[in-house]
């Protein structure tokens, strides 16, 4: 059985992965007995992280830290200086190549900040983009700017808002989901779109054929 363990910038995700099966766990109570290797991604330093591979250690349990190299498994990476590629990019490509072979994915990370990465035919990178997450553009926005601010009880959707309120959550919403619209324009209009992160399934109930997939990181982890 394999630990997976997802370090992003707000959390500190863990997960099993046995028989083809990904579950999400707690740390407090590890079956170290039981657990063969911990996959690591991580993206900042963690307290948490360093207290969990002191224990792998101790029960001598091999742990392993993904990291992102010009090519992996057939996937060539698109940046010349393929090592500022962050790896939760890297994995989540890498996911989209185990998961639809020898197709082309636009990947969406929705979280602190939201991520593009273009993939073609399930095995070239081609790049992406990188934007402040929704929360980080709304909190941006109300910080700067006096008469701007924010309703929590506001739902986010696909129009234009009557409020100010309104205007800021759904133009939140709809700067993100332009991405998507100008990677097609670029790629493709039927290129399949995979989401993931906070603020995943949100887009992908507003983008036409795509899907949300929580776990896409380890997901990757596991394909490494």
């Amino acid at each position: 059985m394999k630990l997976l363990v997802d370090v992003g910038n707000t959390a500190l995700k863990l997960a099993l992965y046995q028989a083809g099966k990904i579950t999400f766990i707690e740390q407090q109570g590890l079956d170290w007995q039981s657990i063969t290797q911990v996959l690591i991604a991580s993206v900042r330093a963690n307290a948490k992280l360093d207290q969990l591979i002191t224990t792998a250690k101790a029960n001598n349990v091999e742990t392993i830290f993904a990291q992102v190299t010009a090519e992996h498994k057939g996937v060539s990476c698109a940046y010349p200086e393929f090592q500022n590629l962050g790896i939760d990019r890297w994995l989540v490509v890498l996911a989209a190549a185990h998961l639809y072979p020898k197709t082309s994915s636009i990947v969406i990370d929705a979280g602190t900040a939201t991520t593009v990465d273009v993939l073609i035919d399930g095995s070239v990178h081609k790049g992406g983009w990188i934007i402040p997450g929704i929360d980080l553009m709304m909190e941006s926005i109300t910080m700067r700017a006096e008469k701007v601010f924010a309703n929590e009880d506001v739902t986010f959707d696909n129009k234009v808002g009557i409020n100010t309120p309104e205007a800021l959550s759904f133009g939140c919403l709809a700067a993100n989901l332009g991405l998507v619209q100008q990677v097609r324009a670029l790629f493709g209009k039927n290129i399949r779109v995979l989401c993931t992160g906070g603020y995943g399934k949100l887009l992908s109930e507003h983008i036409e054929n795509s899907e949300f997939i929580e776990d896409l990181v380890l997901r990757g982890l596991v394909a490494y």
